[in-house]
């Protein structure tokens, strides 16, 4: 009787682990525009000069710019977990210190760093953030404003920043 017992308790202890390391992933569509296209992401606002392009990849055939004279960008939805820690990450270049210019992000609404305003111009460079889903689904935003030049953007990522611990009293059931 106490070898089902610890079956039991032992089988029940490896699904909960399983459960609990089971990975959550939010799945960003076409991050690196390797599609040539803007195919899974919505373009927002003055959507002039922009585009994708083998001239904007960091790596890979291609990546997006934008050049519009006020703001536009793109967004794109996804699933996530809720309570879960993300960590997002993309890759920047701005072709010109001419102003005015603008570079923003947001995740759900609430603008992340970095931001940029005037700034000055500036190879690929490679931004990571972490944020938290509220919900079952997660909005991501780019906005940019460049009426003199170009802002490039290539390798969008989402991914879960650890997987998440098992609970103490799991383990002791």
């Amino acid at each position: 009787m106490k070898w089902i017992y610890r079956g039991v308790v032992a089988s029940t202890a490896a699904m909960l682990f399983a459960v609990a390391t089971t990975a959550v992933h939010a799945d960003v569509v076409n991050g690196g525009f390797e599609t040539g296209t803007f195919a899974g992401w919505t373009q927002t606002g003055d959507t002039g000069f922009s585009g994708v392009d083998p001239f904007a990849a960091r790596t890979g055939s291609y990546g997006a710019f934008f050049g519009p004279e006020l703001v536009g960008g793109i967004s794109q939805s996804f699933a996530t977990a809720a309570s879960t820690v993300y960590r997002v990450s993309f890759s920047l270049a701005l072709a010109d210190s001419a102003q005015p210019n603008s570079f923003s992000w947001s995740w759900n609404g609430v603008t992340q760093a970095p931001t940029f305003s005037n700034a000055a111009a500036f190879g690929y460079t490679d931004f990571s953030s972490f944020v938290s889903a509220t919900g079952a689904t997660t909005t991501i935003a780019f906005n940019f404003a460049n009426p003199q030049s170009f802002w490039s953007l290539d390798n969008v990522a989402v991914t879960v920043s650890a997987v998440p611990e098992m609970p103490i009293n799991a383990l002791l059931a």
